[in-house]
């Protein structure tokens, strides 16, 4: 089969001795090329693969925890009301490599904390936001506090998440901190560490939505900022392709469209 490649391209993809066998400079560039060909075979069966399952009623969706607390649940219910027969993927996301799944067809749309690249694709709608409070272990001295600002801050670690994962809110929380005066200390997340468990741990502080039920559970107690930096917020971005040729995903962007619309 290699013989047959051989002579169809004209030239010796291997150098073989009685020792070992190994790719010659044409073999090289050949093994890349084939790599590239296959890689843009799977980007489109994918993409194919995502055109049927939009015509056939399906949709897979990516998100981040707080569109799972917020937002995601009220558009998912609207559009089930209108099509009773819709059936809907849901993946758990970071950032990470999010854009790629979206490109390559792996997601038809997702719901994350940043709007697309410029130039970029796909459209973005801001369909949620909400100011941070602090997380702070349970008997920190501030903990006793009904409300901190934000200087307050100046001599804790903060728990984030890598700045690749979530680029423009870890910008954001650096953004705060030099409004605030100060250079903050910062522990990373790694993986399947858990940022609260972080913070009970003693480990640092943690910046976060209000999500109710984590009021005053064990191990740490969350506390209002007040006065927060301009741009301390978490964010919920609808991602989406510009076009996709689904009745089911133009219904669920037109509900998009209508939430980005009510927000101020």
């Amino acid at each position: 089969m290699v013989a047959d490649v051989e002579r169809l391209i004209g030239a010796r993809l291997f150098e073989r001795t009685t020792r070992r066998v190994q790719l010659t400079s044409v073999g090289e560039v050949f093994i890349s090329e084939a790599r590239a060909v296959l890689a843009r075979a799977d980007s489109a069966l994918e993409t194919v693969r995502a055109a049927v399952r939009r015509q056939t009623g399906q949709l897979r969706l990516a998100y981040t925890p707080l569109a799972l607390q917020t937002v995601l649940p009220e558009l998912l219910s609207a559009l089930r009301e209108q099509e009773h027969d819709i059936s809907i993927d849901l993946i758990e996301h970071s950032n990470l490599d999010l854009y790629e799944a979206l490109h390559s067809g792996h997601i038809d749309l997702c719901f994350t904390s940043d709007p697309a690249p410029e130039q970029d694709q796909f459209e973005s709608y801001l369909v949620h936001r909400e100011a941070l409070q602090v997380m702070l272990p349970e008997g920190h001295a501030l903990s006793k506090k009904a409300s901190l600002e934000f200087a307050d801050l100046s001599q804790e670690t903060f728990i984030l998440h890598p700045r690749h994962e979530y680029p423009a809110y870890y910008a954001r929380v650096l953004d705060a901190c030099q409004e605030a005066g100060f250079t903050p200390r910062i522990q990373h997340r790694e993986a399947q560490q858990n940022c609260l468990a972080l913070v009970a741990a003693g480990q640092g502080v943690l910046l976060s939505p209000a999500y109710p039920h984590f009021h005053n559970s064990p191990g740490f107690r969350r506390v209002l900022l007040e006065n927060a930096p301009t741009g301390l917020y978490s964010d919920v971005w609808a991602v989406l392709p510009l076009a996709s040729g689904s009745v089911y995903f133009e219904k669920l962007r037109r509900l998009i469209q209508t939430k980005a619309q009510t927000l101020p």
